[in-house]
Parts: structure tokens; sequence; C-alpha cells
């Protein structure tokens, strides 16, 4: 009885214990992931960066002195650095020049240019912060498009793209010229826009089918 006595109490110690461990580690895990370590890898008249490494991704902060822009890049945590940081991440904004001319002149629509230095593949898929607004406001959501030289055309990219105090957010995977704006552009390849054929074609649809109600109800 003694031994039985001693055995289940020392599987409630094992037990109390697990959970005291448990919760520990998960406590631990929990400050690793909000820990976050900074350092200035780029500082000089023309431009600054701060990169920021958290548990899950890379930020690098950019403060563009010399064309009055601030804006960030994000990365996965696993990121092969083979960027020069110090002038591949460097972009302008609704500067006629190159691509963007040749973006100022086919769209029409109200835009911010997007020009970046580098052009070519990126190492991984990075999320772009970008001040937008002396164009847009807050909660209009834009559209994503990339213009390509090679092909002379305009194509989408992404849209839903939500304002939000003042910046907007967008992932891409190589740097080029792109451009964001409000409204649909009707020539772009693989527009959304097809959707909106699908809208009017189901109003069509609709307003015959009602004629035709109405006009068997008279007979």
């Amino acid at each position: 009885m003694k031994i039985n006595l001693l055995i289940c109490s020392l599987l409630a110690g094992i037990i109390a214990m697990s959970s005291v461990v448990f919760l520990l580690v998960k406590e631990q895990l929990i400050v690793n992931k909000s820990l976050s370590y900074e350092s200035n890898i780029v500082n000089n008249d023309e431009v600054r960066i701060k990169k920021i490494e958290k548990s899950d991704k890379i930020t690098y902060v950019v403060d563009d002195q010399e064309r009055d822009l601030i804006y960030t890049w994000s990365f996965d945590k696993d990121i092969d650095e083979s960027l020069n940081i110090s002038e591949d991440l460097r972009l302008q904004i609704d500067q006629m020049t190159g691509d963007a001319s040749k973006i100022e002149e086919v769209v029409k629509n109200k835009k911010v240019i997007i020009s970046f230095d580098y052009h070519g593949i990126l190492p991984d898929d990075a999320v772009v912060r970008l001040k937008v607004n002396n164009k847009f406001k807050d909660g209009e959501n834009l559209y994503l498009y990339y213009y390509n030289p090679e092909k002379d055309q305009i194509e989408f990219i992404d849209n839903y793209l939500t304002v939000r105090d003042g910046y907007v957010e967008f992932s891409i995977e190589h740097c080029s010229d792109y451009f964001l704006t409000a409204t649909v552009v009707q020539d772009a390849v693989n527009n959304p826009k097809n959707i909106n054929y699908v809208i009017i074609g189901l109003v069509v649809v609709a307003f015959i089918l009602v004629a035709v109600t109405l006009g068997q109800s008279k007979k």
C-alpha cells in the first residue's frame, strides 16, 4: 500500500514538474519571438538603412535622405543576403526616367510610380511598405501593376492593397518599375477586369429574364 502511494506521489510530482517545464519553455518561445535585434548597416549622407532581425523575418528600414523617402523591406529570416544592401534596396517615386516615362505615357490613371535602382530577381519574396498618402486616402484599395519592358506591356500583379495610416504594403519577386493605382488599367495583361465583364454579363442576363417575364405576363 505504501509503495503504491509512493509511486502515485512520484507520478504526481513528475506530471507537475512537466507542466512547469512546458510553461517555462512556452514562455521563453514567446519571449524569443518578440525579441528584435537592430543594427545600422548603412549610415552616410545619402541614405541610412537599419536592419531589424526577429525570429521569423528581417526588416530593412530605409531612410533615403537624398530622395526624401522612408520605406521598409521585409524578408523571411532565412533569406540569402546576396543583395548589395546600400544600393539594391533604394527606389525612386514618380521620377520620369526610363521605363517610368513609358508608364506615364501609357497610363493616365492617378498613380504612384515605383522605380527600383536594382532590376532583377530578388533572393526571396519581399514585402515593401511605402508611404502613399500624397496620392491616396486611408481605406482606398489599390492595384499593383508592373511594366514589362521586354514585351512593352502593363501586367497586373495584385489588388486589394489597402492604404492604412498613409502606407501600403505589397509583395514582389523581382525589382523593376511598378505602379499603384486605385482603378483598373483596362489594357493590362492578366487584369481582374474580367470580373467586371462577368458582373455586366449577369446584369444583362437578369435584365433579359425580367423583360421576358414581363412580356409573358402581358399575354
